[in-house]
C-alpha cells in the first residue's frame, strides 16, 4: 500500500484529485446525455409535424377533390359526354393533388 500513497505531503492529495478527474468526466457524460435526449426529443417534434402537414395536405385534397366530384356533376346535368369529359379534368386535378403530395414527403425525407 505505501506504493500507492506516498509517504510525503498529503496522504488524501491523490484521492480529490482522481475525485475531481471523476467529477469532470461524470459531468461531462451527464452534459451528453442531456443533448442526446434534447437531439432525439427534437427529432421527435420534427417528425410529429410532418405527419401533421401530410395528413393536412391530404385533408386538403381529399375535400377539394370531393368538391369537383360534386360540381363536375352537377355541371354534367346528367349528360353522359359531359361527365366524360369533366372527369378528365378532376382525374387531372387528383394526380396533381397526389403529385403534391408525394413531393412534399420527398422534401421532407431530405
Amino acid at each position: 500500500m505505501s506504493n500507492l500513497v506516498p509517504s510525503h505531503g498529503n496522504p488524501s492529495a491523490p484521492a480529490r484529485s482522481v475525485d475531481r478527474t471523476v467529477s469532470r468526466q461524470l459531468s461531462g457524460l451527464e452534459r451528453e446525455t442531456i443533448m442526446s435526449q434534447a437531439r432525439v426529443h427534437a427529432a421527435g417534434v420534427v417528425q410529429t409535424a410532418k405527419l401533421d402537414e401530410v395528413d393536412r395536405l391530404s385533408r386538403t385534397a381529399m375535400s377539394g377533390q370531393a368538391l369537383l366530384a360534386r360540381w363536375s356533376a352537377v355541371l354534367a346535368d346528367g349528360d353522359a359526354f359531359v361527365a366524360d369529359d369533366l372527369k378528365l379534368f378532376t382525374e387531372l386535378a387528383k394526380m396533381g393533388k397526389a403529385e403534391i403530395i408525394a413531393d412534399t414527403i420527398t422534401g421532407f425525407s431530405r
